[in-house]
């Protein structure tokens, strides 16, 4: 399927970084504690973006968050202060223009708690949620929390999820030129994130269908555009050619309610052992893809 011209390439990119900071201390040290390996997050997504005139920076978001322990007016000033001092480490390390940058900041990151508890359930957690819910910041939330089971609950707070609340988020707008296919061939591997799926698929056309080669192009798009229900039809149809019917089905299970699959839908069925459901999808499929219905059904005929 031929995707539409992709005419502005606006893209958004984030990364969270989890900083460590000597006491006292506000101003991003890359070689403090394990900074090097976090900012290389961050190396990662901007190497692309101010090097070689691959694309333009729009917009640039930084928000800094603090975990709920300690007062809140200390912890204001603490993630205030770190979000402004990261907009300094990124204007003189990546981008100077100051006109780009938004900074915004969350002294106690309770939402961001909630959903660590939901995603990581500790013993009383449910408790903890609903006093959540339940108690405002400023109405004794944290003594709460702190009083809840002797203590216990609120150590283990302390120890197994505050920390992954104190973390700087980072958020790029930007967008992508047009690439010819020269560079597209060489981007595919390198910075795919910049290229449109039009793009993506004038790579693929080198190879011919059922090669690795095709079958990885395709993949490539499916991954960087996996709400786009024709990059996920496409990467069926090309690992079927490469006689892979597992993956097919992870691909077309996402789309299941777009007719442009249903032909699809077909070949795997068919692959499968289930010539029944093949002809039915391949009968759905007429009055969508007449011409390919009609060679499907034609060739599982002559097949009998």
């Amino acid at each position: 399927l031929t995707p539409e011209v992709e005419t502005q390439k606006h893209r958004s990119e984030s990364a969270t970084l989890y900083i460590d900071y000597p006491t006292g201390v506000y101003d991003v040290r890359r070689e403090f504690h394990n900074n090097h390996s976090e900012l290389e997050k961050l190396d990662s997504l901007m190497r692309p973006l101010t090097k070689g005139n691959l694309a333009s920076i729009s917009d640039i978001s930084i928000c800094g968050y603090a975990s709920p322990d300690g007062t809140y007016k200390d912890n204001e000033i603490l993630a205030s202060n770190r979000a402004r001092c990261f907009k300094e480490y990124m204007c003189a390390t990546y981008m100077p223009g100051h006109n780009l940058y938004k900074v915004s900041s969350i002294p106690e990151d309770w939402d961001g708690l909630v959903e660590l508890l939901k995603q990581h359930p500790m013993k009383h957690g449910d408790e903890v949620l609903t006093l959540i819910s339940r108690t405002g910041i400023f109405e004794g939330r944290e003594k709460q929390l702190m009083d809840m089971y002797g203590g216990n609950v609120y150590r283990e707070l302390l120890q197994d999820y505050f920390p992954q609340l104190r973390r700087i988020r980072v958020t790029v707008g930007y967008e992508a030129r047009a690439f010819n296919i020269e560079e597209a061939a060489s981007l595919i591997y390198t910075h795919p994130r910049l290229l449109s799926l039009q793009e993506m698929y004038r790579v693929a056309a080198f190879y011919r269908p059922g090669t690795e080669q095709y079958r990885e192009v395709y993949e490539i798009a499916a991954y960087h555009f996996p709400d786009d229900a024709l990059a996920n039809i496409n990467a069926a149809s090309a690992v079927i050619m490469a006689g892979d019917p597992i993956s097919a089905r992870q691909y077309l299970d996402k789309v299941a309610d777009d007719p442009r699959a249903w032909n699809d839908f077909g070949v795997l069925a068919y692959l499968e052992g289930d010539r029944k459901k093949a002809e039915e999808w391949f009968r759905k499929a007429l009055g969508i893809e007449p011409e390919k219905a009609r060679k499907n059904l034609k060739k599982m005929k002559n097949k009998e």
